[in-house]
């Protein structure tokens, strides 16, 4: 383990701790969709034990298979309660109430559950019955068992003060680089502790693979990225990784669009061949689809053409995995960068017009952040920090260039200073953990921030 990077993230925590000590219940988030929390449940990133609401103290044995068909959210599970060992079904809600709101009461689908999760207290004199009139274990999950896991925090106020600014613009250009350099140390170790918890679960392929899906899903589109690649592990696919990945993505139609082209309609047949056959064990049902989110991708990124990419690297998967490392990014980004495809180098969707030119399935940028969020991060090698540290960044997104602007003003070494890739993350962080889940009004990180720079 990496001493330097240790320790720096050691010191960062320690500034979270000072700030939000006896604050949690301000800054709480709010509840993440049920779709998230079920792919967080089978990743294994949340509690495998707790204290159900009336029955005692109950061990997860096995969390179940992720269900594809309406009914309980996962299937062939085991739980040990009371001492004894019962196999059922488990069923997760944002909230106990929802169990009858969803009309899970009156369904005989829902009989076997053995356990239902929920992320808020149970109300008073609450029970979890099925149509049998049998009471079901409700297992709480507090804040805390999920809060670390969801990246998307609540922001609470729109346009926070910027008090922080004040110091952070008068600093030393050495302090700040060392408040990044210590928020990057710590988003990294979050990013391979969820990373180790997966490969605990998945194995290290199939984890691996999650990442890089992950990766070409860009913001709009990771988490069902991620999602898809539980949903058709690697192991799985074989010879029909295009036709089980598409088909499972929901973008396979048995008949295309009268205006597709030829070249379309052989490649979609082919497949659709191979998906026919393989349907009934991927498909998702309706209320299971994907969360894909099409509409702020450049055509070129469209979910389809990602999935594309996804399966075509799959392919290439034993030859990839050896080099995931920091001493083997040269030969991964030449991999990754080379991949083709006869149909979609030249197509973004499926039923789309050819491009003018053939367009890379995999760009630069999306190895270079494959390399930052998930190589870097979870190679714990000592060199792996330092070449991380020597990577520079494209130019700030929108929302990261308003978080330096919100701490730092107009500072004339600014650019300097945000011109390494671990400073573009470690904003990221920062604005994970003060900014967006914001207390702006009564934040207590301009002092304290002075204060830990001493």
């Amino acid at each position: 383990m990496n001493s330097t990077r240790q320790h720096l993230a050691e010191q960062y925590r320690e500034l979270l701790a000072e700030i939000y000590q006896g604050c949690a219940e301000s800054c709480a988030p709010e509840l993440p969709p049920e779709l998230k929390v079920q792919s967080w449940w089978a990743a294994g990133l949340l509690p495998a034990h707790g204290e159900t609401q009336h029955h005692g103290e109950v061990h997860i044995l096995e969390r179940g298979r992720w269900s594809r068909a309406p009914g309980p959210d996962f299937t062939h599970a085991e739980i040990e309660l009371g001492g004894q060992r019962i196999r059922g079904d488990i069923e997760i809600d944002p909230r106990a109430q929802d169990w009858e709101a969803h009309g899970h009461g009156a369904n005989p689908a829902f009989n076997n559950v053995a356990l239902h999760i929920v992320l808020t207290p149970p109300p008073e004199g609450w029970y979890t019955r099925n149509q049998q009139h049998r009471n079901i274990p409700v297992l709480y999950l507090p804040p805390a068992s999920w809060q670390q896991v969801e990246s998307n925090n609540t922001r609470f106020r729109d346009e926070p003060l910027p008090r922080c600014r004040k110091p952070l613009a008068d600093m030393p250009a050495e302090s700040i680089i060392r408040l990044l350099k210590a928020a990057a140390a710590y988003r990294q170790e979050k990013k391979r502790h969820h990373f180790h918890q997966r490969l605990s679960v998945a194995g290290e392929a199939q984890a691996w693979y999650e990442a890089w899906a992950t990766t070409l899903g860009y913001s709009a589109n990771k988490e069902a990225m991620q999602m898809l690649a539980m949903r058709a592990p690697l192991q799985e696919l074989g010879k029909h990784a295009e036709a089980i990945l598409l088909g499972t993505a929901g973008f396979l139609f048995p008949v295309l669009p009268e205006r597709c082209e030829s070249a379309a309609r052989e490649y979609h047949r082919r497949v659709w061949d191979s998906w026919w056959f393989l349907r009934e064990r991927f498909e998702l049902s309706s209320e299971r689809s994907l969360p894909w989110n099409p509409a702020p991708v450049r055509p070129m990124n469209h979910p389809q053409r990602r999935v594309a990419a996804l399966a075509t690297t799959a392919k290439k998967w034993k030859q990839i995995l050896p080099l995931l490392n920091a001493a083997g990014v040269a030969e991964l980004s030449r991999i990754l960068t080379g991949i083709t495809h006869s149909f979609w180098d030249t197509h973004y969707t499926l039923a789309s017009a050819p491009m003018r030119k053939a367009t890379a399935l995999v760009g630069q940028q999306r190895v270079a952040d494959f390399l930052i969020n998930h190589v870097y991060a979870y190679d714990e090698h000592p060199a792996s920090w330092e070449n991380y540290l020597a990577l520079r960044c494209t130019p700030l997104p929108p929302s990261t260039r308003r978080t330096a602007e919100l701490l730092f003003g107009t500072r004339d070494d600014l650019k300097s200073i945000l011109s390494k890739a671990y400073a573009q993350q470690a904003l990221r962080q920062i604005d994970a953990d003060f900014c967006t889940c914001n207390i702006c009004l009564d934040c207590a990180f301009p002092v304290q921030l002075t204060q830990w720079l001493r």
